[in-house]
């Protein structure tokens, strides 16, 4: 499930720099979009992992160089410096830099491929990981809302004794 998430968002980037080269306009939108507001996004996922498909949902909050993620009883939390990905159930938590956490690492920038509407707005993407996982995501909506405050991008858990942490 973290890889899913991480191609989430590796693909959020590769969108951007899709729509870069094909549709400034709708990259400058998005921009403007996450700089003066928080924008949610709900997608739906299905990747092959030894020919079984995988099929899931997660909501993902961008603000700036901020997000979180939330599907499938994963949590990802980045304030624009650190990363915390979240299994509540089984009470485990990693911890990496945000430099750590680089997703060219994972994806295949090449593999990618970002579908638009006709807003230029993102509907649909689909990627290679580095490993051969393809995975393909769908934007079901897109909403825009106030700025949140800083420790909406942290995880709001005690990591007590009864925690796994483990710091990448």
């Amino acid at each position: 499930m973290r890889r899913i998430l991480i191609a989430i968002a590796a693909m959020l980037i590769v969108a951007s720099a899709a729509a870069q080269q094909t549709q400034q306009a709708a990259l400058d939108r998005l921009r403007a979009a996450i700089s003066d507001s928080c924008v949610t996004l709900e997608c739906s996922y299905s990747m092959y992992v030894s020919q079984t498909r995988i099929e899931g949902e997660a909501e993902v909050v961008l603000q700036g160089k901020a997000f979180t993620m939330r599907g499938n009883g994963i949590e990802m939390y980045c304030d624009g410096t650190k990363v915390w990905t979240l299994d509540t159930s089984l009470k485990e938590v990693y911890v990496e830099d945000v430099g750590s956490a680089d997703v060219n690492a994972f994806l295949d920038p090449e593999s990618a491929d970002v579908k638009f509407d006709p807003d230029g707005n993102p509907v649909s993407a689909s990627c290679v990981m580095k490993d051969g996982l393809k995975v393909d995501i769908r934007i079901l909506s897109m909403t825009k809302s106030k700025i949140k405050p800083e420790d909406a991008f942290r995880p709001q858990v005690n990591f007590g004794s009864d925690w796994i942490v483990t710091e990448l």
